[in-house]
């Protein structure tokens, strides 16, 4: 099997994967009809490169590689950071729930959401896609996009029927596009979803081409009303995300170069495992550098230039890589933010950490925990009841303010300062107790020291007698996703047996295990601070 045709084949494995969820290396051979010795190897290969990997139960699922890579597609077509910090500012102002996509062939891709405060629009997730003929986001992206590609859309009517507005057929898509492109901006009800409405502004470059779209959606009746200063906040977030763009757009591709298709027979070229591993690096290096060119590619890969375009081209053709233009530099494709999408709605970090609780569990016969965060409380999404001491607080769906017990500080502490000023702010309007703190800078210093030893110790911060030790478990971004923990009566909890493992080491262990499974960045084992792993 040459280059090409093994490049494919893990391509389509790993297509597969996401199609159909977790499936073992039998299934995989008979989709895609190879030998089963030739799908093992290549299995091998990306499971050495994180693309894929062990689901239980001789199952093989996407692996957290995908993560990484597709993060990188979506830096290198906006800077993200400024991107995720003006969604979050606009959903501030409106409540409503905040998005950017970019324009696809097939579809209006989401690069990013925040959710908003009255309904969580699961459909709008990073890598998910708008159909192009429903919804203002991509209504702005066709009127203010290329001509060309409009005209191709508006002749592929009639389309299907999502909800009850929307546009069947390309004379009503044409109306709505031609409004929108009048007035600057977009508004629809009910096109995508029944009851949801949305506005949309386009976002350009500097060179005046388009960038992407900036959205809000949210009920019917928390959008009407507000479309007009909707529209100038949404304005104002796509003046800022423009401005933050390189003064060099690195879409600028005049100085770019392309190899030319080198001459020989693929049958010379390298063989699996090695040129997954080839591509695989091919791939890392393009999503350190962003956008780069054949030729840089090469000088930081050191393999001959005929080996990096076989792979360039390859990769492009199953979509992993996109060229910029004709003869222009090269960036990791879209379609991995859909992958990255695909994987993000599988992880099921319940599922995940039910083992985990069950081994502190039978190792302490003390009650552990599994919080996530739901606005400005831990909720209980796990629990394992303790032998001896059952505490009744924070029961399964039950829920407690983040600044008290151990698993919802572990959640707080691990956020940056503006979330600890947001959630202050709204407990001092709320009435809520500060509990053992009379200070908002006591509290900070509390949360200072919870993220400099990476644990929490709760002692009779909630019920008498009963102390916890909690831990927060990390996503691929280094962000909170959720947290483990143990409580127990107090003299169990902090002061242990001789011989036997302290508790506080089994619930780091548990939550870099968890954190593993969502893809965050490895932490030593022996060291106990794990502050540094935040983004």
């Amino acid at each position: 099997m040459n280059t090409i045709q093994l490049l494919m084949k893990a391509s389509q494995v790993i297509d597969e994967l996401a199609r159909i969820g977790q499936s073992t290396p039998a299934e995989l051979a008979k989709v895609v009809s190879e030998p089963r010795p030739t799908v093992y190897r290549i299995v091998a290969a990306l499971e050495q490169e994180k693309l894929v990997r062990s689901g239980g139960d001789g199952k093989l699922e996407l692996g957290t590689g995908i993560l990484k890579l597709g993060d990188a597609a979506a830096d290198a077509l906006v800077d993200r950071s400024e991107l995720r910090s003006q969604l979050r500012w606009v959903r501030g102002q409106l409540g409503m729930s905040a998005f950017f996509c970019v324009l696809r062939e097939y579809g209006a891709v989401c690069l990013d959401q925040i959710q908003g405060a009255d309904v969580d629009l699961l459909g709008l997730a990073p890598g998910r896609t708008l159909p192009l003929h429903a919804g203002a986001a991509p209504q702005a992206l066709l009127a203010f996009g290329s001509p060309e590609f409009r005209e191709s859309v508006l002749a592929s009517g009639p389309y299907p029927s999502i909800a009850s507005q929307t546009p069947l057929s390309g004379e009503q898509l044409r109306e709505r596009v031609d409004r929108t492109a009048r007035r600057g901006w977009s508004v629809e009800d009910s096109e995508v979803i029944e009851g949801v409405a949305s506005i949309a502004v386009p976002v350009f470059r500097r060179d005046g081409t388009l960038l992407g779209a900036m959205s809000v959606a949210g009920l019917r009746a928390n959008v009407q009303g507000q479309e007009e200063r909707a529209h100038r906040i949404l304005n104002a977030a796509a003046k800022t995300i423009a401005a933050s763009m390189a003064q060099e757009d690195p879409n600028d591709t005049r100085d770019a170069s392309r190899l030319d298709p080198p001459e020989g027979s693929e049958r010379d070229s390298p063989r699996a495992p090695a040129v997954i591993a080839k591509a695989s690096a091919l791939m890392n290096a393009l999503a350190e550098e962003r956008i780069a060119t054949s030729t840089r590619l090469t000088e930081l890969l050191e393999e001959p230039p005929s080996s990096v375009y076989r792979m360039l081209a390859t990769l492009a053709e199953a979509g992993w890589v996109e060229q910029i233009g004709h003869r222009g530099a090269y960036r990791i494709g879209s379609k991995l933010l859909s992958l990255s999408s695909e994987l993000t709605q599988r992880l099921d970090i319940r599922r995940a950490a039910a083992p985990v609780l069950r081994e502190i569990h039978a190792k302490t016969g003390e009650t552990t925990f599994l919080c996530i965060r739901s606005a400005t409380r831990a909720v209980c999404i796990e629990r394992i009841d303790g032998i001896r001491v059952n505490s009744r607080v924070l029961k399964l769906g039950e829920s407690l303010p983040l600044h008290v017990g151990a698993a919802p500080r572990a959640l707080l502490a691990f956020e940056d300062r503006s979330s600890w000023d947001e959630y202050a702010a709204i407990v001092a309007n709320s009435g809520e107790p500060w509990r053992d703190v009379r200070t908002r800078s006591e509290f900070y210093s509390g949360l200072e020291q919870i993220r400099g030893q990476g644990f929490v110790i709760s002692d009779n911060n909630v019920t008498p007698g009963i102390a916890a030790i909690g831990a927060p478990v990390f996503d691929h971004r280094g962000g909170v996703a959720a947290s483990l923990s143990v409580s127990g009566l107090r003299e169990g909890m902090l002061s242990q047996p001789v011989g036997a493992e302290p508790i506080v080491d089994l619930v780091l262990a548990g939550a870099r295990a968890l954190s593993e499974y969502l893809g965050a960045p490895a932490v030593a084992k022996a060291d106990a601070d794990v502050s540094h792993v935040i983004a």
